[in-house]
């Protein structure tokens, strides 16, 4: 099944660090999952997101192409989210299509009132984050 990013995996680099290799343009395109809002998770650089009826988030849909991308990205995401099948819509295309949706899981992550915008969050925190990513020693990447 298919993955709908709408944070920090939004991000190739953060993407390439975490998968192990750089997805292609097939793997990756544009969407968006109508009912929710993106939010700054309270305490953290990354978002979550929020139930809002009119709300509308845009993202990346992401198909995996191998079975080890799954467990890396719930191993990324760790226990603060869930995932959960929603309907994503692609951009270029009629109808919806069901994707994975992590969301943060009961009790673990409350959302701050910011909205969690990709560029701000690139020319704030994305050196640390992908410093804080190499540090923990993940494999390294098959496509440099």
């Amino acid at each position: 099944m298919d993955y709908f990013f709408y944070g920090t995996l939004c991000d190739p680099d953060v993407r390439r660090l975490i998968l192990g290799y750089r997805p292609g343009p097939r793997q990756i395109r544009p969407a968006s999952l109508a009912g929710f809002r993106r939010r700054v998770a309270q305490g953290r650089s990354y978002p979550l997101l929020i139930p809002a009826p009119a709300g509308r988030v845009h993202g990346l849909l992401f198909t995996p192409r191998r079975p080890e991308d799954a467990e890396r990205l719930a191993a990324y995401e760790g226990p603060e989210y869930l995932t959960r099948s929603l309907p994503v819509r692609l951009r270029a295309a009629a109808g919806c299509r069901p994707a994975r949706v992590f969301l943060p899981a009961p009790g673990r992550l409350s959302a701050g009132l910011a909205e969690w915008r990709l560029e701000s969050w690139r020319r704030r925190h994305k050196a640390d984050f992908l410093l804080s990513l190499t540090r923990q020693g993940l494999p390294p990447c098959a496509n440099r």
